[in-house]
């Protein structure tokens, strides 16, 4: 029998500290972006009551909800997206709020799938939530935030894909489908089964125009040209009005400056209880599910409270790791303190006025001499050793430079205090600020 307290259980992983370094960096780097164009963080609880994510609208089918009992029996559910917690809070927490409101998040959402290819049951999520709007506007800046996160983080290939689902739900209602009928026709079209949905289709009683245009759906994939193809005689005004919904979209992206990482896909239809209108997928090259994806979800909002307009956009972080294909961060190098008998204390403060300047220190704790702290310092990929010894006396061996500096750590950090004046001179008539002014001067110390 196999000893379980060894194992993770399938579908969650330990994140070592060279990929949570770089895990961190992305979410650090999305939650800048996002940051900046106005948006406010906030937390939810990892777990709900289940009730939460029950009813219309609702996204996560429950079979792929986590589910448990608190001590009075209730069940709850471990959080399987942040949009519906996002819509709790705001409809019962800021509900007097000037809309719009701008939120965003980071953390794990829980789902119980099948863990084939590159699904996990446990993965973060980055994402912002814009509630209070109905505007086209409101869609464009979404998704151009997410365009902006995901090109912020390093991926350059990319395709942003736009849908419509209340134009699918237009074509339905034109045709007067069931439920039952309806679902039938979205799998066809969302699988591209032509079979399929020419066996559905002509068995309706409608104009031959939405027919073909039904037929047609799951190829509408392109840029606006799409829009006039789909624009036939009899489409009836739900339709008209998605169609004009998202070309305003596409041409407001496109002000956006992002027109070539845009495409219109007319026979994306997933999820189509949870969503209202817009839908969007960003993919990219090396990764088999989308890196992100969103839209508009006006319904969700009256389920918490009183209606209102809501567009957001998830960013898978482990996928956005995965396309980056990158194991090792490349942030600021590290430095290993080591400290001769004695000259701990001196080892202390140097460690200290480094680290408040911005550096990374590490002081060795070890038992051993100065040549273990330095084959642990070479297995730990540290840039450079700071050896102090009791009379104030500094040894700084550069490992990316191969080269020794002898100085003290008086003079060290003198030096380095001087370098956070800034555009203070040397007296070579040269203005500077960490680093060669071109006098042939060092104005900086390896750290």
């Amino acid at each position: 029998m196999s000893d379980w307290k060894l194992h993770t259980p399938n579908g969650v992983n330990d994140i070592l500290p060279s990929e949570c370094s770089v895990k961190k960096e992305i979410e650090s780097t999305i939650w800048s972006v996002f940051a900046s164009i106005g948006y406010k963080e906030v937390e939810t609880p990892s777990f709900e009551y289940y009730d939460c994510y029950l009813g219309e609208g609702g996204m996560i089918s429950q079979e792929t909800m986590f589910k448990f009992f608190d001590e009075q029996g209730r069940i709850l559910a471990l959080r399987p997206d942040f949009t519906t917690s996002i819509a709790r809070m705001a409809a019962t927490k800021t509900a007097d709020k000037t809309p719009p409101l701008r939120y965003m998040y980071s953390g794990s959402v829980f789902r119980a799938e099948q863990t084939q290819g590159a699904r996990q049951r446990e993965f973060t999520q980055s994402g912002i939530e814009l509630i209070g709007s109905y505007s086209p506007s409101a869609d464009a800046e979404v998704i151009s935030a997410a365009i902006e996160a995901i090109m912020a983080v390093g991926i350059e290939d990319f395709s942003m894909e736009i849908g419509q689902v209340a134009f699918f739900n237009g074509l339905v209602e034109q045709a007067g489908l069931d439920d039952e009928l309806t679902e039938k026709l979205r799998e066809r079209i969302d699988s591209k089964d032509s079979v399929g949905i020419k066996t559905i289709v002509d068995k309706l009683n409608i104009d031959n125009d939405i027919k073909n245009l039904m037929i047609e759906l799951p190829y509408l994939f392109g840029d606006m040209s799409v829009l006039k193809k789909a624009y036939v005689v009899g489409l009836n005004e739900t339709s008209k009005l998605a169609l004009d919904n998202i070309k305003r979209i596409y041409e407001l992206l496109c002000l956006y400056g992002f027109e070539k990482y845009i495409s219109i896909d007319l026979g994306m239809l997933q999820s189509i209880d949870y969503y209202t209108g817009s839908i969007f997928k960003c993919y990219t090259h090396g990764v088999g599910f989308p890196i992100c994806a969103g839209g508009r979800y006006d319904n969700l909002m009256g389920k918490f409270g009183s209606p209102k307009g809501a567009v957001g956009v998830a960013i898978g972080v482990n996928r956005i790791m995965a396309a980056l294909g990158r194991e090792a961060s490349e942030g600021v190098s590290s430095s290993l303190v080591f400290a001769e008998k004695n000259a701990e204390g001196i080892g202390y403060d140097l460690a200290y006025n480094l680290r408040v300047n911005g550096c990374l220190v590490e002081m060795y704790i070890g038992d051993g001499d100065y040549l273990e702290a330095e084959k642990y310092a070479l297995s730990t990929d540290t840039s450079c050793m700071l050896r102090i010894f009791p009379n104030g006396k500094l040894q700084i061996k550069d490992f990316t430079k191969q080269e020794i500096i002898e100085t003290t750590a008086n003079e060290f950090l003198g030096y380095y205090d001087s370098d956070l004046e800034y555009d203070e001179e040397c007296g070579c008539g040269h203005e500077h600020n960490h680093g060669e002014c071109g006098c042939g001067h060092e104005h900086h110390h390896s750290c």
